[in-house]
């Protein structure tokens, strides 16, 4: 038999509930709508992230219900219904954390590009979705006469009863932290990757003295001095070449012997060494530096695609540890409940999807701050005051092509004791002002 709270504890844990699962599925909602509607949003990171936001959605609807379930009964469609719900979407989200980390994996050590991750969704979904709702549906099933149906009363609400507490740890608490320790383990051995990857590139970027010299051999060079001179006194200028410019055979109007003979003297330098800095620079920019840039940039793209994985496997972790600490004091203690516990259980695990929504906006607002502006510049006309005559008046702007249109033309404005005429003047920004506002973002 389940021990009983008092009535002040479970209203203060079904407040908790529904105000957790409130915050979580405007977040869910909000995910959806922007990645639906928006095709900033639709990064490969962001694809995960939203495939999993529909789980949250029917997670927190079931977290929603709170204790409703309990009170409707084991046996009613509604109790059936919730623990159906919890049990198979929370499992999904430790698993959409998996595959996160499986990306990171592939997209750091086996070289998958975006259409390659792609590809793998299908896999993703048979694995996220498919294997909880086989599982959460059997579990519908389940009854014997002992230990009634599985699904039952479980103080925040229906799930599996405490009569079937193994369960939960078996078939619930340990796949979500076998899906958490293997993707940690994805995590580091990704890490140390990029870690490798980063020292290789830096080290590119600064190369030694030495393997400079090696890469870019030294040339030796002769400097060669040639002197021509006539032998005789100098003659007039001959009034054609010796050869046709047609034929290239010999002008038969000229001929050679109206010319001195001449002589020419050829005298060579010591050779000297030298390195010739223009040809290594050119040598290095157009081969090695290019493959550098090209490398330096993926190496770029996976660590921040990393970054809000490691994020959402934080968020993981916090909605698990307290939950799962729960449950083992429940087998610990089979006749005691601890309300600190249950109270902790009840803001992480609806709070799911609250955390999935800032980790996802988070990683987007310059995305977010460009479609406010864009907003602002469609719909919202601004207004502005300016001093006319010693009078303040209201001035309304908008957007028209690439600058500002106003309501006022040519006004005097009083300004520290001066008094100026000013075109169209006011304090709002113009185009080019808000695009760098964008920037700032």
């Amino acid at each position: 038999m389940e021990p009983v709270l008092s009535l002040s504890q479970l209203h203060a844990l079904e407040v908790t509930e529904r105000v957790a699962s409130v915050l979580s599925l405007l977040a869910a909602v909000a995910i959806i709508l922007t990645f639906v509607f928006s095709p900033k949003f639709r990064k490969p990171v962001n694809r995960l992230i939203f495939y999993a936001s529909w789980g949250n959605l029917f997670a927190n609807a079931a977290t929603l219900i709170s204790r409703s379930g309990v009170r409707a009964g084991p046996n009613s469609a509604l109790c059936q219904f919730q623990a159906f719900l919890i049990q198979m979407f929370f499992i999904a989200d430790a698993l959409w954390n998996l595959a996160m980390a499986i990306n990171v994996y592939l997209n750091v050590l086996k070289k998958y590009n975006a259409e390659q991750l792609k590809a793998m969704e299908w896999r993703y979904h048979l694995l996220c979705y498919g294997t909880p709702f086989v599982i959460a549906l059997i579990f519908c099933f389940i009854e014997t006469q002992g230990r009634g149906r599985m699904y039952g009363p479980a103080q925040l609400w229906c799930w599996i009863s405490s009569d079937w507490a193994f369960m939960r740890i078996a078939l619930f608490y340990a796949p979500a932290w076998i899906c958490i320790a293997v993707s940690l383990t994805l995590y580091v051995i990704s890490g140390l990757e990029m870690a490798r990857k980063r020292d290789e590139l830096r080290a590119f970027h600064k190369p030694s003295r030495a393997s400079t010299d090696e890469t870019f051999p030294a040339y030796k060079t002769t400097e060669i001095d040639v002197t021509s001179e006539i032998a005789g006194f100098p003659l007039p200028q001959a009034p054609a070449p010796c050869f046709d410019a047609k034929d290239r055979r010999p002008n038969p109007a000229v001929s050679s012997k109206d010319y001195e003979p001449f002589s020419t003297t050829i005298s060579s330098s010591p050779p000297t060494i030298d390195l010739d800095p223009s040809l290594r620079q050119s040598s290095h920019e157009t081969s090695a530096f290019r493959r550098y840039k090209v490398a330096w940039e993926d190496n770029k793209a996976a660590i921040k695609y990393t970054k809000v994985a490691l994020l959402f496997f934080i968020s993981l972790c916090v909605t698990w540890i307290p939950s799962s600490i729960n449950r083992i004091y429940d087998l610990a203690h089979p006749n005691d409940v601890s309300y600190a516990l249950n109270f902790l259980s009840a803001i992480v695990l609806p709070l799911m999807g609250f955390w999935n929504g800032v980790i996802y906006f988070a990683t987007t607002r310059a995305i977010c701050a460009n479609i406010f502006w864009d907003l602002m510049e469609k719909w919202a006309p601004r207004k502005s005051s300016t001093r006319i005559n010693g009078e303040r008046r209201s001035l309304t702007t908008s957007w028209v092509g690439g600058g500002s249109s106003m309501t006022e033309g040519l006004v005097p404005i009083k300004q520290e004791g001066r008094a100026s005429n000013v075109e169209g003047t006011s304090e709002c920004h113009d185009m080019a002002g808000l695009r760098k506002d964008e920037e700032r973002f």
